[in-house]
């Protein structure tokens, strides 16, 4: 399978994950909105069972300051009949009391309560309420009842009375004792783990118990008192989600149908891209543009870089780094370099005869340096120019490197050809200084984001001047990209490096022009009088007679 057909593969493949995305997130959305809601319910109804417990403690206290503040003894008549009046006040409180070391010594109950055993209390709130648990009111057997007291004062408080209000199908309801786990009113299904263990529960008192398949809501009123848990079986949840669902499955449907519409989108216009690509090929849509190369010691043009440009149909023109990276991925690289190497012959065949030294240099792709092709078609390309004729150079980039092994044999392959070899944008991407010892680069191009910096007091304005200094002590030269001024051409050329390209020099031009351009610019001193440093070439670049 070839690699456009792995990618196209691979691109329907995350399409169909994508489009599942949407699907799978909407019913996760729609439990998550299932589940806040019945919290929010469960959260109501523990916070109306909290008020109900909060309001009995509140008439505790409000007896125990009345009849302190009244200063009437508590088992007189009108103590009596003042912690009476109390009892009253609530439907939850069956007896309002009075003890004395831990036994009953009045009630509002009358006698009724005198027999009252308490025991032990069972906790002790910081504000000094007692509660006394299981308490049985004797002759009525299977009944068990909360005390609550306060220096004395007491209420006898009737705890399921406390929930039965809330009792519905679906939930379960507990009031527990937060110090010894203990249930004092329960209704449902409440395991023991609910009440002792408060380590499941967030900041809000929710978890979800899978082992009892339960949502449940945990809340300890006061710190060592009495605690509340409401629940409820996950299964009342499927409900409220299968109506979400009716919501949200809907919209997870369109919303990976828009993705892998998108998705096949982008793979229709790979593909169309691809076929426009072919066919810039095929009809010679590609062009080539000549940037000269100067000798910076004598301001003479002794080469060019040629540069690929694809005239598209509608009559823009598009650079490489616009239509290169994708020809790479589409498989048609190879294809776009033959077709380079072939526009070369067909530009410049008889102007390298008149100048059989000219330096062309010729720009590979990162994948023409991963395969043995790449020499063959340079190969084909001198043959077809004729033996001996014009000084060949091929510029790779570092990121063309990486496939260390499979490089190095076609970098050989090219050297054997007797073309040298230029690293091009050193310093801006994969930079390594084992690429410059393990290949036999001869040329070293500095890139032209250092050229712009290198006459400024700018944080990179000395990286230039070093990577110069490393080629020299390589025993490489040095070709400086992006000279736009006298006084850079000026600096480079002090700094000992030989070539340099920018537009103070040139600007791309096609081969007729660069026909043009040359005599003007073969000999020292003509580039100052035409207004552009254009150096001179060697004696060998003086086209041959006739």
């Amino acid at each position: 399978m070839t690699r456009r057909y792995r990618t196209a593969a691979l691109l329907l493949l995350a399409a169909a994950l994508l489009a599942s995305v949407p699907v799978l997130y909407s019913l996760h959305q729609a439990r998550a909105q299932a589940i806040r809601e019945k919290y929010v319910q469960l959260d109501d109804v523990a916070s109306s069972i909290g008020r109900q417990v909060r309001s009995t403690i509140g008439i505790l206290q409000e007896l125990h300051r009345e009849m302190r503040g009244s200063g009437e003894a508590p088992c007189s008549a009108d103590g009596l009949l003042r912690m009476q009046r109390f009892g009253m006040r609530s439907q939850l409180v069956k007896s309002t009391l009075y003890l004395q070391d831990g036994k009953v010594a009045c009630s509002s109950s009358g006698a009724l309560m005198q027999s009252l055993v308490l025991g032990p209390y069972s906790a002790r709130a910081p504000d000094g309420v007692r509660v006394y648990t299981q308490v049985q009111v004797p002759g009525l057997s299977g009944h068990e009842y909360v005390l609550l007291e306060r220096d004395g004062y007491a209420l006898l408080v009737y705890p399921e009375g406390l929930i039965s209000p809330f009792v519905r199908p679906g939930l379960s309801l507990g009031l527990f004792n937060s110090m010894d786990g203990r249930y004092t009113a329960r209704a449902g299904d409440l395991p023991q783990r609910w009440a002792t263990d408060g380590t499941a529960s967030d900041d809000k008192g929710h978890f979800i118990d899978k082992q009892a398949d339960a949502l449940v809501v945990r809340r300890v009123l006061r710190p060592g008192g009495t605690g509340v848990i409401v629940a409820t079986p996950l299964a009342t949840l499927d409900a409220r989600m299968n109506q979400f669902a009716h919501w949200f499955i809907p919209i997870g449907i369109i919303a990976g149908l828009v993705v892998l519409g998108m998705a096949l989108a982008m793979i229709r216009r790979q593909w169309s891209t691809r076929a426009e690509l072919l066919r810039a090929i095929n009809k010679g849509h590609f062009f080539l543009l000549y940037q000269p190369v100067f000798c910076l010691q004598d301001s003479t043009c002794i080469g060019a870089e040629a540069l690929l440009r694809w005239q598209h149909e509608d009559g823009t023109v598009v650079p490489p780094d616009r239509f290169i990276p994708f020809a790479e991925d589409a498989g048609l690289i190879q294809l776009v370099t033959r077709r380079v190497l072939e526009l070369v012959v067909k530009d410049l065949s008889g102007f390298l005869r008149q100048y059989p030294r000219f330096r062309l240099g010729v720009n590979l792709s990162p994948r023409d340096l991963q395969s043995m092709e790449t020499p063959q078609l340079l190969a084909d390309m001198q043959r077809a120019i004729g033996p001996g004729i014009g000084q060949f150079v091929v510029e790779a980039t570092e990121r063309g490197l990486l496939e260390e092994a499979s490089a190095q044999d076609v970098v050989a392959a090219i050297h054997a050809l007797g073309i040298e070899i230029a690293i091009d944008d050193f310093g801006t991407g994969y930079s390594s200084l084992a690429y410059l010892t393990t290949y036999p680069f001869d040329i070293l191009k500095v890139d032209k984001s250092f050229t712009s910096t290198a006459c400024t007091e700018a944080v990179t304005s000395q990286v230039a001047t070093h990577i110069i200094e490393l080629a020299a002590s390589l025993g490489m030269q040095t070709l400086v990209e992006g000279i736009e001024s006298e006084e850079q051409a000026i600096f480079f050329r002090d700094k000992g490096v030989i070539y340099g390209q920018g537009y103070y020099f040139g600007r791309p031009m096609s081969a007729s022009a660069l026909a043009d351009f040359l005599p003007l610019h073969s000999r020292p001193g003509q580039l100052a009088a035409h207004n552009v440093t254009a150096p001179a070439p060697p004696a060998g670049l003086q086209p041959r007679p006739g």
